[in-house]
């Protein structure tokens, strides 16, 4: 009863001090309407607000506040009477709050919107359809938007559910909240398809050089049909790495697979399977599975429930350069309730084993509440 007396307060709290926030997002998205009277224009805004505490274990126990607001806009050039087969995006963030896991001393890190204080125009790109089959993205493109992504998964609120550690622990990765410039082909059909995609290597510093930065390698081929889903994917880091022995690798590659199975109407499975050069990275292999269910409570069609584990796998180079164990292992139970068109409340709970491979850690265990404004 204290903890959750404590979280109420706690979001309020967030709430009342970012109303600002809320209320530029709430403006920017109420445009909708006139911007997108002939579907030409889409324009998106939401604020997701956060309470993180550490209740134990871990590096010591704390509370943060956290949160990120995002507006985005979609312009379909064929809508707006210009060229077929053309579509812009852009969209810019705002976030505040530094990151729990400071606190939690994990490492594939609890909250997968942790960042700190931060505004940035994340992406922009243009995506050209050159036939039904064919399409070309050049900009500044979020990774995971379209690469090592679970529709089940993405449930979750720990950042390896999201992508792999292998990836995003080891190597320069264009994702949130720092994206990247890419040049991405995808060859698709309804059922299937083939993307190829290079990034900068330094996402960070927004500009390209292969020199000393590298570039990021992606190709992942699927096969879907309604929400199942089959992925696998290769990649390459071509920046020179010193591995945990510090040892320099001229470049960095890995494989991943990614599932998701229905197992009914309102239940599905998802898995995650990540591996990489062990004798050139701190994280060697990941793997993540989960179950989510729909409508857990006769009557609550919009709400979610799910249980996931997330295992990130240290190299035997890492554990003996770092004197680290084997694993670090999240487990979390999740449940996103609707509560009108606009609002969610997310609870979640998570059971960090070994804490960054870390001996001297106790096993932390991470209350969290998440509100998500999402306005049309």
């Amino acid at each position: 009863m204290k903890i959750t007396i404590h979280f109420m307060l706690m979001t309020i709290k967030m709430m009342i001090r970012y109303i600002k926030i809320i209320g530029l997002v709430a403006l920017l998205g109420w445009q909708n309407t006139a911007l997108a009277a002939d579907d030409a224009v889409m324009v998106e805004a939401f604020y997701i607000g956060e309470v993180v505490k550490n209740l134990g274990g871990g590096d010591k126990k704390a509370s943060q506040t956290l949160g990120t607001a995002d507006l985005s806009i979609t312009v379909d050039t064929e809508g707006l009477g210009l060229w077929q087969g053309g579509t812009w995006f852009a969209e810019v963030i705002y976030n505040h709050g530094d990151d729990p896991s400071n606190f939690i001393g994990d490492v594939q890190t609890a909250s997968n919107i942790a960042d700190g204080k931060r505004k940035r125009l994340q992406q922009f790109w243009y995506d050209h359809a050159l036939n039904d089959n064919v399409s070309l993205l050049l900009g500044l493109h979020d990774l995971n938007s379209e690469f090592y992504a679970s529709e089940y998964a993405a449930l979750f609120l720990n950042s390896s559910l999201g992508i792999g550690p292998e990836v995003s622990g080891n190597v320069g990765t264009s994702l949130w909240p720092e994206a990247g410039l890419a040049a991405r082909l995808s060859l698709h059909n309804v059922q299937s398809y083939v993307n190829v995609v290079i990034y900068d290597g330094d996402p960070a510093t927004r500009k390209v050089d292969k020199a000393t930065e590298g570039l990021m390698m992606i190709i992942e081929a699927g096969w879907l049909n309604g929400e199942a889903a089959y992925k696998f994917g290769l990649w390459q880091h071509s920046a020179e790495k010193a591995g945990p022995d510090n040892i320099a690798s001229p470049s960095v590659a890995g494989f991943y697979a990614v599932v998701d199975q229905p197992l009914s109407e309102n239940t599905g499975v998802f898995m995650q399977l990540g591996l990489t050069q062990a004798n050139r990275n701190e994280i060697a292999n990941y793997f993540g599975a989960g179950l989510v269910m729909q409508e857990p409570i006769s009557g609550r069609s919009d709400d979610t429930l799910g249980l996931a584990v997330a295992r990130a796998g240290f190299s035997n180079t890492h554990q003996q350069a770092n004197g680290v164990l084997a694993a670090e292992t999240a487990i979390e139970i999740t449940y996103d309730m609707a509560i009108t068109d606009w609002l969610t409340v997310h609870p979640a709970y998570q059971w960090i084993h070994h804490p960054s491979g870390n001996p001297a850690l106790k096993n932390a265990n991470v209350a969290m509440l998440r509100v998500d404004i999402h306005l049309p």
